[in-house]
């Protein structure tokens, strides 16, 4: 008796499902991948998933887009990711701020920063540089701090929102030097720079890619680089330490791409490739130059020992400012 096509697809069904079969997961990735950004458009974190999205892509075979979901110091866009499917599909570029200093500024969240995720690559370390608006007429650090001390309580200071790196950096430095001062937390670090150049903030600490172009014009003052060396970009803004505040920690931020805890370690180590494949890159690392950005790479291992490590480091000196939000 001849069997139909149908009547012979349905008994393979049959077969496979009687042998405890299933149909074989196909290879990753088989559609586009997003890289969810927790910032707005415009900031260090927006330039870098842009450039891996660029480059990752055509390694991938798939579409990469970058998500930007901003919203209480990248709470919003990590805790998006952390209820994905731990399927390689979405992912966070999160790193020191997303994943360890959130910890200490927010008395609750809607996720685990460690715990719900899974370190794939390390992306690039960013400077960060304390700025004053034109308005202040402060040319030093030491300046910066006499005028607010003249004043107490009446000057502000604001931030890409609460619990980022440049919030947690210029509230250390507010504490260390003795400042009476207020923070102003934004979506964003656009939105401050904003009020900063309108003489609406006394001053504010993000990185190269958001405010150079504006120390070079004069327009902002740069005063000092909140870590150990100075940067290409800005040679004549000394460092903290130069600038003689030498008792303010250094605060050097690290990006990296996390997934959804869970995801298979295939595809951890696939998109681990992908992403030190582009970071190594030379036209990559001139771009990331550019704008002060330093890569990094490492085995998922390694990138895993990595976070463990600055979780030890930062998580107590940060709970130990106590600045946590409710």
């Amino acid at each position: 008796m001849l069997l139909t096509r149908r009547q012979t697809l349905l008994g393979s069904l049959a077969i496979g499902t009687v042998a405890g079969t299933r149909p074989a997961r196909a290879a990753f990735p088989d559609r586009p991948v997003r890289i969810v950004v927790p910032f707005a458009p415009g900031g260090s974190y927006d330039t870098t998933g842009r450039l891996l999205a660029e480059g990752v892509a055509p390694l991938l075979g798939q579409p990469v887009v970058v998500d930007n979901r901003p919203g209480a110091g990248g709470v919003v866009g990590a805790a998006s990711v952390a209820r994905a499917p731990a399927d390689g599909y979405t992912l966070l570029l999160g790193g020191l701020t997303a994943q360890i200093l959130v910890q200490g500024a927010n008395a609750s969240l809607p996720f685990d920063p460690m715990g719900d995720f899974v370190p794939v690559a390390l992306v690039a370390k960013v400077p960060l540089i304390l700025v004053a608006a034109k308005n202040m007429n402060v040319r030093s650090v030491a300046e910066l701090v006499r005028a607010v001390k003249a004043k107490p309580g009446t000057y502000d200071f604001s931030s890409a929102g609460t619990g980022t790196s440049g919030h947690i950096a210029a509230q250390h430095f507010a504490n260390v030097t003795g400042l009476e001062v207020t923070h102003v937390p934004y979506r964003g670090s656009a939105a401050g720079l904003a009020d900063l150049l309108a003489g609406r903030i006394a001053f504010l600490v993000d990185t190269p890619s958001v405010i150079g172009e504006h120390v070079r014009s004069g327009a902002i003052s740069g005063l000092a680089v909140m870590s150990d060396a100075r940067i290409p970009t800005l040679p004549d803004v000394p460092t903290i330490k130069e600038a003689g505040f030498a008792s303010v920690n250094n605060l050097e931020p690290w990006q990296a791409i996390v997934a959804p805890r869970g995801t298979p370690t295939e595809v951890v180590a696939r998109l681990n490739a992908a992403v030190n494949d582009v970071t190594a890159r030379p036209e990559v690392r001139a771009r990331f130059a550019a704008i002060d950005l330093t890569p990094m790479s490492g085995s998922p291992d390694q990138v895993a020992r990595f976070f463990s490590e600055e979780n030890e480091r930062w998580v107590p000196i940060v709970r130990a400012m106590d600045m946590r939000a409710g």
